[in-house]
């Protein structure tokens, strides 16, 4: 190429690099003018983009996988009102607002047609269910025929099944004197996954066959996995199969085994309802005389016909497998990483562990396991979940979109070390909030908010056995019209499980895989016992305990 010919590519390579900043620049100006330059963060890339995900460790092209978990309350001081904005600019020029303010967002969740949830696609794996619905009428559809599901029966089940696998729990363990936990979460998925798979699909599985043994289970005919292997590599893969697109799955080994669990829990799912359907009415019952098929996939079927029946919101087939996977999806992960961190927590608060177990011991005075009839009874047992829950919630945002141009009156913050009760920070603001702007609402933040929880970073469970605790400020299992369905059955499992494991055992650190440093506060064992990662859900990255025979 001659010098007159490079100068030329060096000239137009360079006037396409200004072309590009410029139309970056003007777009970034008129994001910044569409929002009256409202202080908040600003990056090249979206984070939910491909450069976005590529590029998360370099400041200011995108934002950092754990930002919301590393900041928590500490962007919301920075701008000095309890919400902040966002902007990037390719590869399309997009705003968003984050808000930890209890209520605005208490209006947002209660505006369906102000502010929608938008569509999560992604989770629509089997099929349309209740999550992925953002059309409100469509989603009313939804839960109509699903609400019904979660019954008292359901719950009673729940109760029953807990009780049953941590029974077989304490059966493995034998009479040792301590058992060494690697990390706790190996405990925690495959409970809350038995649970789920009795209460959710109504097929038990043994914890000492299957758990301990490594048993996957009879193959049945037409089918290349047991249903034990494929419900439990489904939810151990749930987030390659979301990451990774089909046409990908078959290139490594791992991948293809998830691919191909997903398609035989659809097998699995879709010949239960066939089933289930031919069974009708005659059902066995349980010991109790009760009918044993009070699952939720029972229940959703069977409410799902009475629909049809009516000549209303019948589910369709996929609609139902999307529903129950839903239920899968989020009855899993989430309780079995809060349980997972409230041992964590009571491992590094003995005082607070204590409290709980003489709290137990006023309740069940006898020593006998809970009943159904004591769950109500366990409010501390409760009071821990909920404390864990609000100090590493499962999902640490959910989102929102503006339909129109709008606003929003948010309060001031709070700076670190202020008082709340002296009238200092009380100022309100109108914020303008322009037509399609992604709204996050930023549940770390608002757990961590001073207004609404005194002394927020502390671990403090006697907040919740108050009565005028902010039900606003903790939105852990959503709120409004699209707050989670199984709240009852998440808190049923985990009132049972911890208070069965307290009532025999005390949970402390493995000093053999921990660090424990004598006469340290709590809270920093805390922190270093309790790192977090970024998955479905929020999780402990390596959790290790013992339990200790209680005398």
């Amino acid at each position: 190429m001659s010098p007159f010919m490079d100068s030329w590519v060096v000239t137009l390579g360079g006037l396409s690099i200004l072309a590009f900043t410029s139309v970056l620049y003007i777009r970034y100006q008129n994001a910044v003018a569409s929002i009256n330059g409202f202080p908040g963060l600003r990056t090249v890339f979206n984070a939910f983009s491909v450069p976005g995900t590529l590029t998360r460790a370099i400041p200011g092209l995108s934002m950092p996988r754990m930002y919301k978990w590393e900041q928590k309350y500490k962007l919301y001081q920075k701008t000095g009102w309890d919400i902040y904005s966002g902007i990037s600019v390719w590869p399309k020029a997009t705003v968003s607002f984050s808000v930890a303010d209890a209520s605005a967002i208490k209006e947002i969740v209660q505006d369906k047609a102000r502010f929608p949830k938008p569509a999560f696609a992604i989770l629509a794996l089997y099929g349309p269910n209740v999550v992925t619905a953002s059309d409100n009428d469509e989603a009313k559809r939804h839960k109509k025929v699903a609400a019904p599901a979660f019954s008292e029966r359901n719950n009673k089940l729940v109760w029953r099944e807990t009780s049953r696998i941590i029974g077989e729990i304490f059966a493995d363990w034998g009479d040792k004197e301590a058992v060494s936990i690697n990390h706790i979460v190996d405990i925690t998925l495959p409970l809350a996954l038995h649970v789920i798979s009795a209460a959710g699909f109504g097929r038990p599985i043994s914890w000492q066959d299957e758990v301990r043994s490594g048993a996957q289970g009879a193959i049945p005919a037409g089918h290349l996995m047991s249903y034990q292997e494929a419900i439990e590599t489904v939810c151990k893969g749930v987030f390659t199969r979301l990451l990774v697109p089909s046409w990908a799955m078959g290139f490594r080994t791992r991948w293809r085994k998830i691919a191909v669990a997903f398609h035989e829990l659809g097998q699995y799912m879709s010949e239960m309802i066939e089933s289930r359907r031919k069974e009708g009415d005659t059902i066995k019952t349980d010991e109790d005389g009760e009918l044993y098929k009070s699952d939720l996939f029972s229940n959703l079927l069977a409410a799902s016909d009475a629909e049809g029946v009516s000549g209303k919101g019948v589910l369709s087939e996929q609609e139902l497998m999307g529903n129950i996977f839903i239920f899968l999806l989020a009855g899993h992960e989430t309780t079995a990483h809060s349980l997972a961190f409230a041992m964590g927590l009571l491992a590094c608060y003995p005082e607070e562990q204590q409290k709980l177990y003489e709290h137990i011991n006023s309740v069940l005075p006898d020593g006998r396991s809970p009943r159904y009839e004591d769950i109500p009874l366990l409010t501390r047992s409760l009071a821990v979940f909920y404390e864990a829950m609000r100090l590493y919630p499962g999902v640490p945002a959910i989102g929102k979109t503006a339909t129109c141009d709008t606003t929003l009156t948010i309060n001031a913050s709070i700076p670190s070390g202020a008082d709340v009760t002296d009238g200092k920070h009380d100022q309100r603001k109108t914020v303008f909030v322009p037509k399609g702007t992604f709204i996050m609402l930023d549940v770390l933040g608002l757990h961590y908010n001073p207004r609404h929880w005194s002394n927020p970073d502390v671990f403090n469970p006697e907040r919740f056995m108050k009565a005028d605790w902010n039900r606003d400020a903790f939105m852990t299992f959503n709120a409004g019209s699209r707050a989670c369905l199984g709240r009852r059955f998440s808190e049923i499992e985990a009132v049972t499980a911890l208070t069965m494991i307290l009532m025999r055992y005390k949970i402390e650190l493995n000093g053999d895989l921990f660090q424990i440093i004598p006469g340290e506060a709590p809270r920093a064992t805390r922190e270093r016992l309790l790192k977090v990662t970024q998955g479905i859900t929020l999780a402990p990255v390596r959790l290790p305990l013992v339990f200790r025979r209680r005398v």
